[in-house]
This record gives structure tokens, C-alpha cells and sequence, in this order.
């Protein structure tokens, strides 16, 4: 396996889970914080599930480590270190650029609040 295989698959297993934990965990757009937890779940099943034929699935600078000082072997640390550190840069810049300016999507049933209050500068809907 070449380092820079196992590069791009930490980098990119890290992408996905750090932006579906900034996605559902962090966002107050989400109607449910309950959801976030089976989310990132998921998310980290589907991460160690694609990395662990290729690198092991580490995800984390820390959980690569362990095995390195055991075996005694840093051969690859490196790429421990910076695809995850990478993917999860890049996982915050598309987060912020892309999709933290979005809007969240209407329910059935919710009034905007984003409305303008009539005329007199009072909200009436309170009355």
C-alpha cells in the first residue's frame, strides 16, 4: 500500500465524519439533537468500515499512535497525522462556506420568523 493511498483514504474518512458531526451536532438548524448521536455513529461505522482494509481506519492521530508504539514501528506516521488534520480543515472550510449559510428548510406547521412584523412595529401575532 502506498502512502499516498492511505493519505487520501484518511483524509477523506475524516472529511466525511468531521462534516456530519458539524452538520448535526453543532448546527441549531437541526430540529433534534437525538438524531446527531446515531448520525455520527453511522458516520464512523461507515469511516473505520472503508479505512480498515487500507489503513487501518484510525480516523484519529491518537488511535494511530497506539498501535505505532506497540509495534514500534513510525514508518507512516505522517500520514496519520496530516490526512486527518487535512480532511478535517477541508470538512470545516466547505461546512463554513457551503453549508452553514444555508437556510434551514420549513416544516409543516412552522411560522417563519423571518417575517416582517406589521405595520406600527409590533409583532400582533401574539394577541
Amino acid at each position: 500500500m502506498s502512502d499516498l493511498r492511505a493519505l487520501a483514504v484518511e483524509l477523506l474518512i475524516t472529511f466525511v465524519l468531521v462534516l456530519v458531526i458539524m452538520s448535526v451536532a453543532t448546527d441549531e438548524r437541526v430540529p433534534s439533537t437525538s438524531t446527531a448521536s446515531v448520525s455520527v455513529g453511522f458516520a464512523l461505522a461507515a469511516a473505520v468500515f472503508i479505512g480498515g482494509p487500507v489503513t487501518g481506519g484510525a480516523v484519529n492521530p491518537a488511535r494511530a499512535l497506539g498501535p505505532m508504539i506497540a509495534a514500534g514501528d513510525f514508518t507512516a506516521f505522517w500520514v496519520y497525522l496530516v490526512g486527518p488534520m487535512i480532511g478535517a480543515a477541508l470538512a470545516a472550510l466547505v461546512y463554513d462556506r457551503f453549508l452553514a449559510a444555508a437556510e434551514a428548510p420549513e416544516m409543516p406547521g412552522e411560522e417563519t420568523s423571518s417575517q416582517a412584523p406589521p405595520e406600527g412595529g409590533e409583532d400582533r401575532r401574539r394577541e
